[in-house]
């Protein structure tokens, strides 16, 4: 089973309000169009959100319809993107997998996503952490075996996976993808 975590839980200090929250459509929030992308196409959805988020949660659950999306509030979220994800990690031990999804990311295309999925599957045996590429340069979402879930619940600080990342090189896979969206993120509203 492969599952995805989307990172959701900053504070948006360059956006100069809550990016999470920012319209990118009629229908779609920045963060309910990176939720509604990877929804389908993985088993189950942890959105990871701040400690203080109950009621931006309860909004989202009438955005997002979706049944396998489930929603879990960081208690160290204030400490960082990688206590973020330690403490998501906790509860991910029934996946073979993890996409990690930053919640910024709503322009990856959907068929970017089933190749990396596809990418993973295909190399399953040899527990890779699987990341996409766009000219050379790495970007979002990467898919990370369970092998590595016991060190992605001791993260901390906000560098995310990136230590794990550079201590397991030779288990790297990459997939090189025409797709901008998994390089760019939303940072100032000028990104939308």
């Amino acid at each position: 089973m492969i599952g995805a975590i989307v990172l959701a839980a900053g504070t948006s200090k360059r956006f100069g309000g809550d990016k999470r929250k920012a319209k990118i459509n009629e229908e779609f929030s920045v963060l309910s169009k990176t939720i509604a992308n990877v929804a389908n196409l993985v088993n189950s959805v942890l959105v990871v959100l701040r400690v203080d988020d109950q009621s931006f949660k309860k909004e989202l659950q009438t955005q997002v319809h979706s049944p396998n999306v489930y929603y879990f509030l960081a208690p160290d979220s204030a400490l960082g993107m990688g206590h973020s994800l330690s403490n998501a990690m906790t509860a991910q031990d029934h996946l073979t997998a993890a996409m990690i999804v930053l919640g910024d990311m709503p322009f990856v295309n959907r068929e970017s996503l089933k190749l990396l999925i596809s990418t993973y599957t295909a190399h399953a045996d040899s527990a890779p952490i699987v990341l996409p590429t766009l000219q050379g340069k790495f970007g979002h979402p990467v898919i990370f075996d369970r092998t590595y879930f016991e060190e992605m619940s001791q993260l901390k600080g906000d560098r995310g996976a990136k230590p794990i990342i550079d201590a397991h090189k030779d288990k790297i896979v990459t997939i090189e993808l025409e797709d901008l969206g998994i390089i760019r993120d939303i940072d100032t509203p000028t990104d939308l």
